[in-house]
């Protein structure tokens, strides 16, 4: 799903998300920063998109805003990896960068479709504030993540099991299904069914022709003897075996 001759954009991305964190965790000014949210942080729309998300600074300091709209591709261990916005998706944002005074929220407006459905997008919101008296200058990342569907819903046929097991130790379950369609799909959670009781984990996207890898921690006393992945209009489950090591 990735493009081909993007990589130096993803690792430029990948390098400055892993600076922003350190410079976040590490400058004593960075609380200043902490306090910023972006909300909602997933949308879905069915075709074209005419939506909205907000910014807000809980801050007593003004701070600047850059929004930067990009694609992005999820590998089958769920990591995801962006690039520069795909030529076939087309967004609108109402402003590209704007000023946010303190304890200010601002409402960004933008419009978006594709050529293509399904397609997604992330628009970043890179929050600077001042120069910290280390020389550093402190940014957040914040996302905003679109998709836009398709009239038709991921059905049941479409989602194959390709195993599930259990290791030796008992401490990790490893499951991987895969879709056969052009269809989009989430997963709204994950249920583990076991002699002792049942395990809840949070869901995931589900992408059109993607393979997709579960591993699970498992902490519990019982036996595990069922996944079930629980779609919005459909579930898909199959039973857990056992394994004598890790694949």
């Amino acid at each position: 799903m990735s493009l081909p001759g993007r990589a130096p954009k993803v690792a430029w991305r990948s390098a400055r998300r892993s600076v922003v964190l350190i410079g976040i965790f590490l400058c004593g000014a960075s609380a200043r920063l902490s306090a910023q949210t972006i909300s909602p942080v997933i949308v879905e729309y069915r075709g074209k998109a005419q939506g909205k998300f907000q910014v807000t600074n809980d801050s007593d300091l003004p701070l600047f805003v850059v929004l930067e709209p990009e694609s992005f591709s999820v590998d089958e261990k769920g990591s995801p990896a962006f690039r520069p916005l795909d030529s076939t998706t087309h967004v609108q944002l109402s402003t590209m960068s704007f000023r946010l005074a303190p304890r200010q929220v601002y409402t960004v407006f933008y419009k978006a479709e594709a050529d293509r459905l399904p397609a997604w997008f992330v628009v970043y919101a890179t929050i600077t504030g001042k120069t910290a008296p280390t020389g550093l200058k402190i940014a957040l990342e914040l996302p905003h993540t679109v998709y836009l569907l398709g009239k038709k819903p991921l059905v049941r046929d479409s989602v194959l099991w390709l195993h599930a097991e259990v290791a030796k130790d008992k401490k990790l379950i490893l499951a991987e299904i895969e879709n056969h369609s052009e269809d989009f799909g989430r997963v709204m959670e994950i249920e583990v069914d076991s002699t002792s009781g049942k395990r809840e984990y949070a869901g995931f996207p589900l992408f059109p022709g993607q393979r997709r890898r579960m591993e699970l921690d498992w902490d519990q006393a019982g036996d595990p003897q069922k996944i079930i992945l629980k779609f919005e209009k459909f579930k898909a489950e199959t039973s857990i075996q056992s394994t004598t090591a890790l694949k």
